[in-house]
């Protein structure tokens, strides 16, 4: 089966894309104090599908150039899937986070970072996948091969690009907070490193696989699932105590009224109907007064005040305008 049979790719991106698109969608869902704009995560993953390959391909040279320096010309694949080829992937993936931070107001805290972290490394693995079933097809597998090398890519690698990713985005999402410049540029070196060594060790893993005492894959990848998501509840704990914790000091400072305190932090008294009687406006208030309390808990940043203080104002006059609309004498 060496030619390239249109419906073999088809299924291929099918398979992956729906799946590991309904895993980010999830995320995305999860995210429930402050979701991300939906564009916005589609083109995080757009980049890791389309733009990411593109630069890793570009820089494959140059890597195996520097590799071969640093390891005395050794030939061993080792120094380049599980040193080299990490560092640059989650470097270029990073990149479209970064981006989301540069030129937009929408990235607040390290949830943020996980959601679209989650976006760009599964946007990577579908392209990935995509390769090794063209591989796959070059090397005359049957099309069952072809399938279930795609399945077991998108059950193991594909998280592991996302866990990798995720790690770079809660960087970036606690440097995003961060009191003082080399603080923030602590977590973005933590996070980073984090993925690298994770990304590396699972590469290792899978060069190991097969040899006496190796772990399974299974063993290796459930846990990491497991730790992300308690990594992201604990995320979404925090988030929650935020929004306590500011909205009531706005109540406090006479900007919000009592009820603010009382529904804003709690999801299911969000959702409901009955604090405020347009479902509209209750979507809007909901989503200025979150950010609010976001814009204030990172006022910390003394290289952020003035960006951050103008924008709290902006947002508590959008508020109060919502709740407190003028009335015709």
């Amino acid at each position: 089966m060496s030619a390239l049979d249109p419906l073999l790719v088809s299924l291929v991106l099918g398979i992956t894309t729906a799946f590991l698109g309904c895993i980010v969608a999830v995320i995305w869902w999860v995210d429930r104090y402050d979701r991300e704009p939906v564009w916005l995560v589609v083109a995080v993953a757009a980049w890791g599908g389309i733009v990411s390959p593109f630069l890793v391909r570009l820089c494959a040279e140059p890597t195996q150039w520097l590799v071969a320096s640093l390891s005395g010309g050794s030939q061993d694949p080792r120094w380049l899937v599980v040193g080299a080829a990490p560092v640059v992937e989650e470097l270029v993936k990073g990149i479209g986070i970064v981006l989301v931070i540069r030129l937009t107001r929408e990235f607040d805290n390290p949830t943020d970072g996980v959601v679209y972290g989650t976006a760009v490394g599964l946007g990577f693995a579908v392209t990935e996948n995509l390769v090794y079933a063209l591989a796959g097809v070059a090397q005359n597998l049957t099309t069952p091969m072809v399938i279930g090398l795609v399945v077991r890519r998108t059950l193991f690698t594909a998280g592991v690009h996302a866990l990798g990713s995720s790690a770079v985005g809660a960087g970036l999402g606690f440097a995003r907070l961060a009191s003082k410049r080399w603080r923030a540029a602590l977590w973005i070196m933590l996070g980073f490193v984090a993925a690298v060594v994770l990304h590396g060790g699972w590469n290792l893993a899978v060069f190991a696989a097969g040899s006496i005492g190796a772990p399974t894959p299974w063993t290796v990848i459930v846990p990491l699932y497991l730790v992300f998501a308690a990594g992201l509840g604990l995320l979404l704990q925090a988030e929650h105590v935020v929004l306590r914790r500011q909205m009531a000091e706005e109540v406090r400072l006479g900007v919000l009224p009592a009820w603010a305190a009382e529904v804003i932090p709690f999801y299911r008294k969000r959702i409901r109907s009955d604090w405020w009687p347009s479902r509209r406006e209750r979507t809007i208030i909901a989503r200025q007064l979150t950010r609010l309390a976001f814009r204030k808990h990172a006022l910390s940043s003394a290289d952020a005040a003035s960006i951050e203080g103008l924008e709290i104002v902006r947002l508590r006059q959008k508020v109060q305008r919502i709740l407190n609309p003028p009335t015709d004498d």
